[in-house]
């Protein structure tokens, strides 16, 4: 279980400015004096301001399935909303960790689940929480493009009291592990939403009521996000009294942030590894090495008419990229290979898939026998239909260093099989905009990261080759379509016990080893670095103290 989402070894240059560091701390709120008095013995103080760094932020606070593309957002959704379950502390990610929903029942044929909500939460304006916000959630925002899954197909959605709420099904679903259906979104307020429910894109949301551990008291679109600790919580208020996340342009204005104590922790990247005797000399900051979130990889984009469509070509380039190199040069030895979206220590990651070894030679043979040869002396390879050279973009993200150094090496290795690929790197809102859409034709080839999540919560990211029309609309960025993949992504999500599961998924990671609309690369570990002179408390889980699917640090760590 070792995922993030863009993290690691970033090889220690600058990337870009995003328009902050000196100019956002200067509009950001400043740092102020904590004075606390003593606690009894035993006690946990409160108070105190924590400080997160991030280095891709979100653009909105419109509803918007966007927010989930950033841990920056997918936090927002957690803590300033809530969802209606919680994501295990690893390794007990098996076990239900109730939040709006404290518990549920589900029917035996799997397609009627009853949810008894909390009784005691209550909207950031004060008005009670009910079961009328969940059925509003399932029947409008989860309605809205990229939202939901299966939780759109529903035949009845019954409120039987304030607190309890049924929701039938079309089909069964999976019962073999803890429900996911329904505990990723975040629950809005009915009563603010209602007026947009046809159109929840329309709404700007710049108070973002919620009912979670903390309110929005200020957003500045690139510079930060200011929380507030909200004292009526119905789980408790969190120990800190308020969090600011702020953004940060390039790795090394955040590693001098983490330094000098103007940020207590990272959020979406990791320490480099050319950085971490740095920053183990100070003595306030603790540094482990703990799994990755994160597994990176190469994307083709299918939708545009290029011999990339040819899986031929894909499985030459595949044997023509270095892992190994990679893992060394952009990583710096600090990562593995991988081969599917499931983390090998999982019991549902298939062990014989093919590992696509570097072998220039083999790839060679392959282009040579599906007829793509150099008809013009160029020394690149030419489609045999158009007579077209086979030069591809490659794009990637600015604010990853490491995905930069990855494009880099692939580019250099790829000519020995006659294929030329021109490399741009992008600013991280253009790169996502045009990757979550194949369809623009924008992009041919991208190299990202993706954090498939712990079992049992990372059934979402096979959508992410479901044919659009499918399910994959708004996730696929390789525009993918293989019937029985589609199928299969639908079954397990009906799987009824764990070797059903295993059956399943073991087949699609042979569909997507044998198709390869992406290839896998490699795996980072995450070097997670904290401050520990102002806050106790930190909850290191895989990916770091704080990621996307970890916000257990925010609400409890405390004043020493």
């Amino acid at each position: 279980m070792k995922k993030r989402r863009n993290l690691l070894a970033l090889v220690g240059t600058v990337i870009l400015l995003l328009s902050l560091s000196a100019p956002m701390m200067q509009c950001a709120p400043a740092a102020e004096e904590e004075v606390t008095p003593p606690p009894e013995e035993g006690e946990i103080k409160y108070g105190g301001r924590l400080n997160i760094g991030f280095m891709t932020p979100i653009d909105t606070l419109t509803m918007d399935m966007k927010l989930m593309w950033t841990t920056w957002g997918c936090l927002h959704l957690m803590l300033v909303y809530d969802n209606l379950a919680h994501y295990g502390v690893i390794p007990d990610t098996y076990t239900f960790w109730p939040k709006l929903v404290k518990s549920y029942e589900v029917s035996e044929d799997g397609t009627t689940w009853t949810l008894h909500l909390v009784e005691n939460a209550t909207w950031h304006d004060g008005v009670p929480f009910t079961a009328e916000d969940v059925a509003f959630k399932f029947q409008y925002l989860d309605q809205t493009p990229g939202w939901g899954g299966h939780d759109k197909v529903f035949e009845e959605i019954e409120v039987i009291d304030d607190y309890t709420i049924r929701v039938v099904h079309d089909i069964p679903l999976a019962t073999a592990n803890i429900p996911g259906w329904w505990m990723w979104d975040p629950v809005i307020p009915k009563h603010i939403f209602e007026p947009y429910k046809d159109d929840i894109l329309s709404f700007p949301n710049e108070d973002s009521i919620g009912t979670g551990a903390f309110k929005l008291k200020e957003f500045k679109l690139d510079q930060y996000m200011w929380l507030v600790a909200n004292e009526d919580y119905w789980g408790g208020r969190p120990y800190v009294d308020e969090v600011i996340f702020r953004n940060y342009g390039s790795l090394d204005t955040l590693l001098m942030a983490l330094q000098s104590g103007e940020v207590d922790v990272f959020a979406d990247t990791s320490v480099p590894p050319l950085s971490l005797d740095e920053v183990k000399a100070n003595p306030d900051i603790k540094v482990e090495m703990v799994p990755g979130l994160t597994e990176t990889y190469l994307v083709f984009n299918l939708h545009p008419d290029t011999p990339l469509r040819d899986k031929n070509v894909r499985h030459a380039i595949a044997y023509g990229i270095d892992r190994d190199r990679l893992i060394d040069m952009a990583f710096v030895g600090y990562a593995e290979r991988i081969d599917a979206w499931v983390y090998p220590e999982s019991q549902m990651h298939k062990p014989d898939l093919p590992q696509y070894d570097y072998n220039p030679d083999k790839a060679n043979e392959i282009l040579d026998g599906a007829g793509y040869l150099d008809t013009d002396g160029d020394g690149i390879r030419n489609d045999p239909t158009t007579g077209k050279n086979l030069v591809f973009d490659l794009a990637t993200t600015s604010a990853q260093t490491t995905y930069v150094k990855m494009c880099t090496l692939i580019n250099e290795m790829l000519p020995a099989i006659g294929i030329v690929v021109e490399f741009t790197a992008m600013d991280p809102d253009t790169f996502l905009d045009f990757y979550y859409r194949p369809m623009d034709d924008k992009l041919e080839m991208m190299v990202y990261g993706q954090d498939p999540s712990p079992d049992p919560w990372s059934d979402w990211v096979w959508q992410e080759c479901v044919g659009w029309g499918s399910g994959g609309d708004w996730w696929n960025p390789s525009y993918y379509d293989n019937p029985r993949y589609n199928q299969l992504w639908v079954d397990n999500s009906c799987a009824k016990d764990v070797e059903a599961k295993k059956e399943i998924l073991y087949e699609m990671q042979d569909i997507l080893a044998e198709d390869l609309p992406l290839i896998f690369l490699a795996r980072p570990e995450y070097i997670s670095a904290y401050r520990t002179d102002k806050f106790e408390g930190w909850v290191n889980e895989i990916g770091g103290p704080v990621s996307w699917l970890n916000d257990w640090s925010i609400l409890k760590v405390h004043l020493k």
